[in-house]
């Protein structure tokens, strides 16, 4: 997808601020509606199924989100690649990066299938079915993140705009109304995959005049995707590793309870995404601008305070939207300590994109040790019966806030001292 206008023709930037501000305005609207849309598909959830079938479905999600990071890595490999390519060119480019994304995304969707009966006998799935629609899920996410690279690496933000809002209306609509229709695990999975398939289909309409793409640049973009995937797969599985290890080690009603917080965690680690995907080329393009990266971290870390602040002013209200006062009461009193554990997320998410941006390969190595860390903590203490029932839940969320905060501390350092060196 190309612009039509050349650098010679487009108008001087005047209020390089205004400009900005303008962009991420139409970047968080889309994403508000997807975060708003899912969010409301997540609710339906809640209040459709009982606790032990939305723990099932929260811990699903949980294994969607963490193989979603193929397409993510493809897409922040896509943003950098385009947002430093110089010269003609830039529609092959944007080819070779959609059909990277086309064999990820065949690949991963053997790959979920043929771990199916591994995934229903670790997180006790009732329904074969619901598992086995874990991997064309994924495939369809996977295309996407491919599209959503080409349009963030040329700045396009209102089509990119487009396909983030339809990932939460697809959602919304087949997801939601297949619950409302028939409330089960396995209506619920199907509604999802069916929803998955929106995305990528608006996403090839927007860039179908992307052609001569080579294989050798196919080659090249999935080589530089590894590196990306692999940051970001020690990101996603130490952000949602809590909700599989609440599944496995807290008992089922506890580990309901804990699936309806992470409602609100998960809320508080997407608010901000707009700040990530805007601020991202820019730090590809200029990797040791750490101004910008500092400007970016204090931006997601406010929006992190204001949620906890408000869900600290108002519990009960959260507690009530999240799931219901008379099935999750017991939440309200340290609803907070989710919203916390969220922004926690938010503020590693960015520093891992920054890594990403520029190719610190040791982010990876980092954030797998402060997984292993976590694991082991709540094996002894949740598996040990040393904090059990509400008990457990409080520990295990202030565990991953902790553990959240202490690897985005390290990260920003490490980032810092590597921009000082390079200087």
């Amino acid at each position: 997808m190309t612009s039509d206008t050349t650098p010679e023709q487009q108008p001087p930037t005047a209020a390089p601020q205004l400009g900005f501000l303008r962009s991420a305005t139409v970047v968080a609207v889309g994403m508000a509606i997807m975060n708003v849309a899912a969010y409301g598909f997540t609710l339906i959830a809640v209040h459709r199924l009982v606790p032990e079938q939305f723990g099932a479905v929260t811990a699903l999600l949980g294994l969607l989100l963490i193989g979603n990071v193929a397409s993510l890595g493809l897409q922040a490999s896509g943003a950098r690649r385009i947002a430093t390519h110089t010269g003609p060119g830039e529609a092959a480019l944007a080819d070779s990066m959609l059909r990277a994304g086309r064999r990820a995304a065949a690949g991963l969707t053997v790959f979920a299938l043929v771990l199916t009966p591994l995934f229903v006998f670790l997180l006790h799935i009732d329904s074969i079915v619901a598992a086995l629609l874990v991997g064309p899920t994924l495939g369809c996410l996977t295309l996407m993140g491919s599209q959503l690279g080409v349009l963030q690496g040329g700045q396009h933000w209102t089509e990119l705009a487009a396909v983030y809002t339809s990932v939460g209306v697809g959602r919304l609509v087949f997801g939601g109304g297949a619950l409302l229709i028939h409330p089960t695990l396995t209506s619920a999975m199907l509604g999802m995959a069916v929803g998955a398939a929106v995305p990528p289909l608006l996403g090839a309409f927007l860039l179908r005049g992307s052609t001569g793409g080579s294989p050798e640049q196919v080659k090249e973009v999935l080589r530089e995707t590894i590196h990306g995937t692999h940051t970001l797969l020690a990101f996603f599985v130490i952000a949602n590793a809590d909700v599989l290890l609440a599944r496995g080690l807290l008992d089922k009603q506890s580990s309901g309870y804990y699936a309806a917080g992470v409602i609100v965690a998960k809320a508080c680690l997407f608010l901000p995404q707009f700040v990530i995907v805007i601020v991202f080329p820019s730090l590809a393009s200029a990797p040791g601008d750490t101004q910008r990266l500092r400007r970016a971290i204090q931006a997601v870390a406010a929006l992190g305070v204001c949620c906890v602040l408000g869900t600290l002013a108002v519990p009960d209200i959260v507690v009530a939207v999240v799931g219901g006062k008379e099935k999750y009461a017991a939440l309200g009193p340290f609803a907070w300590l989710f919203a916390l554990a969220g922004s926690s997320y938010a503020v590693l998410q960015l520093v891992v994109y920054a890594a990403i941006a520029q190719q610190e390969k040791r982010a990876a190595v980092l954030i797998w040790i402060g997984l292993i860390g976590l694991a082991l903590a709540a094996a002894i203490i949740l598996g040990g019966d040393i904090a059990t029932g509400i008990n457990g839940v409080k520990v295990l969320v202030a565990m991953t806030a902790t553990c959240a905060l202490a690897l985005s501390a390290a990260l920003a350092s490490g980032l810092h001292r590597q921009a000082a060196d390079n200087a």
